[in-house]
Order: C-alpha cells, then structure tokens, then sequence
C-alpha cells in the first residue's frame, strides 16, 4: 500500500489513530536520537504498534522513503500529521538538527495531549450531571406527571399554573414522547455537528464560543500558548516568519485564530512590521490581547522573536491550565443550582395543589351543630328563634331535625376502595357539588335516597350528602 493512498482519505485515516501517532513521534525520536537510521526506526516501531491500521502506513512509510523519498515529503503525503509536524521535520532534514527537531515535535505533542485530557476531565463532571438530570426530569414527566394528573383530575380544583405547565409536558409525554424524544436527540445531535465540526460551517460555533464568557477566555489562552511555543519553536529552527506563520495557519484549528494568522503571513509577505501588521487589524480584535501584541513588537525591535514567543507559550499554557480548573469550579454550582431549581419545581407542583385542597375544604366545613339538650336544640340567646312564639320553635325544630336525620332509612350502604384512599361527600348528586366531606373505604353508611347513581347519605357529625354509587356497595336493604 502506497502512503500516497492515505493523502486523498486524510480526514478519515486519522480517526481512531491519535495515540498510535503519538506514539510514532516519540518513539522515532529515541530511536533516531540513539543512531538509528530512519528506515529501519521505522520498521522497528511497525512491530511493536499494536494497530494493524498503523502497522500498514509505517511499512508504506518505509517503502516511499527506501525509494528515496525525503521523511517530511513521506510525511507530508500521508496526510495524517498536522503541518508545523512537517515543517520541523523539513528543517531538521535540511539543516542536520533532525534528532533535536523530533525531541521539540514529542514535547509538544506531549504538551497538546495533556492539555487536551485535563479538558476533557474537567468537563466530564458537568456532561454527566446535565445528562442524568436530563434523564430523571424526562422520566419523572413521562411515567409520574400522567398519574398525578389523573388524582387532581378527581379532586375538581383549579391548578397553579406551574402544575399545569408541568402536567401538559407529561401528558405529552406520554402520548408522543415515544417519538419526540429521539427525533429531538437526532435533531440536537445533527444541529451540534454542523454547528461545532462540519468542516464547512463549524466557524459558526468557534465564533459563538467567543460570546461565552469562561470559554472565551480559555480559547484565548489556549490560542495564544499555541501562537506562541509552535512559532517561537519554528523560529529556533531556523524557519522564516511568513512560513512559520503559514505552518501555524495550518496548524491551528480555529477559523477565527487561522484567519489571524494568515492575515499576519500576508501583511510580513508585503514587508510591515509585526507592528504595522497589528495596526491593520479591525479595532477591537481581542484575539491576541494588546499587551502580548507590544511584547512581540518589542521583541521584533531588539532582535528577540524567538525566546519572547517561546516566553509567550510557557505563559499562557499556565494560564490555559489554570483557567480550566477554575472553569470546572465554576460550572459544578451552577449545574447544582439548576438541579435544584428543578427538584423545587417539581416539589412546587406537587404540594400547591394538595395546599390548595386543604383549604378548600377548611373554607367548606361548616360548624358543628349545637348540642341537643332533653332532645330539643339548644337555642343561643342571640338567635332569632328566641323571639319566635313557642309553636313556630317546635315546628322549626322538627324541619331542622328531619333535615338531619332522615325519617325512614331503607338502605346501608359499605364504602369501597377508591383511587385516593377516601370518597368524597357532595351537597348534590353531582361531580360539580360541593365538598361536605370525605369518609373511608370500610366506613358504613345510611341512604334514603337514590338519584342518577348517586346515594344520599347522613354523617357521624349529622351532616347530609351525596356519595356517587361507583364507589360504594349494598349490604342491607329495608332497614327499619
């Protein structure tokens, strides 16, 4: 297989391959620096790497260079290392600092890799936080949303608005999540790859970083170290400004950052100043901060680009460092506030409207009747039955009592069970009644009475009502 193969599918042949490349350069280093030459360093490593992928591309490496290709060009076709990879490799060939080259190109590759791991441990903390709240919300509003729906549905209140935000999520849930949830994970999915990696419109999400207030920064740093430490290396190597402005153009993968790079080649090309170059920029670029621009024309002055920019990159990749530690610190609280807010939305709309019934039924139960004394009511002083002749009190007394007590009681009557633990007692044979109150499964009641399904019953405490016959059952009938 010839290495020339590999440079037309360079984006895929990549994939899978980070560590073995990794372990190309840092081994062809020791192997070099120790005497080897580079045909047979690269034998020896093609059978010691463990991937077969890597395995073939070595032993085409070793191939195109035998035939007497030049390790930059065998480099450079493969299209698997990135382009200041290359030009160090060039500019050792050529100038005999090859071994001293390779040490710089593993120092840096190594420098990369740890960087890269340090980010992707800070932020697997907070990806695994949002994703196992995500879960449980969508799972407590599909399974458990539904049911209480169902409850309050039964207990006739009007629900607080957040319930019924809450409720409708869950009915919907229910009823399409099935279909919505993957179509909106797919959907997500797609719209994060366009935004964040199609090579064509990923700019859009390298620019919406910079709108990010603790990403913004840390991108900065990140740029700002590379700018530095890859140009301050390729000038040591002895490499022209413009090319090593070209190689660090192709190096980086910010858009925003290449375009700046570019911009710097193009205007040194013309013969400006690294000064002239930084005025030519649109006012307000930030993306190499003032100070760092007065450095580098500080140094350009007196003749020290290299060290300043080497200088540049030790700096900011502290600052890259210590600016992802602070960035995992920061998002832990904030992800934890979120989980609460949620975890008290949730809670909101589950005890408002059980408040809401507790006070309903306050407002409805009325006060407990006087007590009867020689069978006959008791009489406030106050009450305008005191200035009623005798006889209109007794007839009073006998409406009020048959209102209580039903003369002919034909029917007893057993509670069942019920969906909420208790039935509800109504001043009409109606769902639309009013509460007079709630008895148990088990509770046995008298009836005299029966109306569209509906069973009149009396209470301990003397009140009357309504029970729906859904929920209770006959046990003696034609009681005296």
């Amino acid at each position: 297989m010839n290495v020339a193969n590999f440079a037309t599918h360079s984006h895929f042949a990549t994939v899978g391959l980070g560590k073995e490349l990794d372990y190309l350069v840092e081994n062809l280093s020791m192997l070099v620096s120790a005497g080897m030459p580079v045909v047979s360093a690269l034998g020896a490593i093609a059978e010691e790497t463990p991937s077969h992928r890597m395995k073939r591309i070595l032993l085409a490496m070793r191939t195109d260079i035998e035939g007497g290709s030049a390790l930059w060009a065998t480099l450079e076709k493969s299209g698997l290392f990135r382009a200041h990879v290359v030009s160090l490799v060039r500019i050792g060939e050529e100038s005999g600092r090859l071994v001293e080259n390779l040490k710089v190109i593993s120092i840096e590759e190594e420098k990369d890799r740890l960087f890269r791991s340090k980010l992707r441990s800070a932020m697997t903390y907070p990806i695994f936080v949002l994703v196992v709240t995500a879960v449980v919300g969508i799972g407590i509003a599909w399974f458990i949303l539904p049911k209480l729906a169902l409850v309050f549905s039964q207990l006739k209140i009007t629900l607080p608005w957040i319930t019924r935000v809450l409720i409708g999520m869950g009915v919907f849930l229910n009823t399409s999540g099935w279909k919505v949830i993957p179509l909106a994970a797919a959907l997500l999915a797609t719209l994060f790859y366009f935004v964040f990696f199609f090579p064509k419109t990923k700019v859009i999400g390298q620019y919406l970083l910079f709108f990010i207030p603790g990403v913004r920064q840390l991108v900065k740093e990140v740029e700002t170290a590379r700018f530095g430490y890859l140009l301050g290396t390729l000038l040591s190597a002895g490499m022209p400004v413009t090319k090593s402005l070209d190689s660090l153009a192709k190096a980086t993968d910010s858009i925003p950052y290449r375009k700046l790079f570019l911009h710097l080649r193009d205007s040194i090309e013309e013969g400006n100043s690294f000064q002239k170059s930084f005025e030519m920029l649109r006012r307000g670029d930030r993306r190499i901060s003032r100070p760092i621009q007065q450095l580098i024309v500080a140094a350009e002055r007196s003749g020290n680009l290299p060290e300043t920019f080497l200088k540049i990159g030790s700096t900011y990749e502290s600052k890259a460092d210590a600016t992802t530690k602070n960035l995992a610190v920061i998002l832990e609280p904030i992800l934890l506030v979120l989980v609460w807010l949620g975890v008290v939305g949730v809670a909101l709309a589950v005890i408002l409207p059980i408040y809401s019934l507790v006070g309903g039924l306050n407002q409805n139960e009325s006060p407990t009747p006087p007590p009867v004394e020689g069978g006959v009511t008791a009489v406030s002083p106050e009450s305008p039955q005191e200035a009623m002749p005798l006889e209109t009190q007794s007839v009073s007394m006998e409406n009020v009592e048959s209102k209580i007590v039903p003369e002919t009681v034909t029917v007893l009557l057993r509670v069942q069970k019920t969906g909420t633990g208790y039935l509800n007692v109504r001043d009409t044979p109606s769902v639309s009644g009013a509460l007079v109150g709630k008895v148990l499964p088990g509770d046995e009641l008298s009836s005299s009475e029966e109306r569209d399904g509906w069973f009149s019953v009396v209470l301990p405490d003397g009140k009357m009502g309504w029970v729906s016959g859904d929920y209770v059952k006959t046990i003696r009938e034609s009681l005296p």
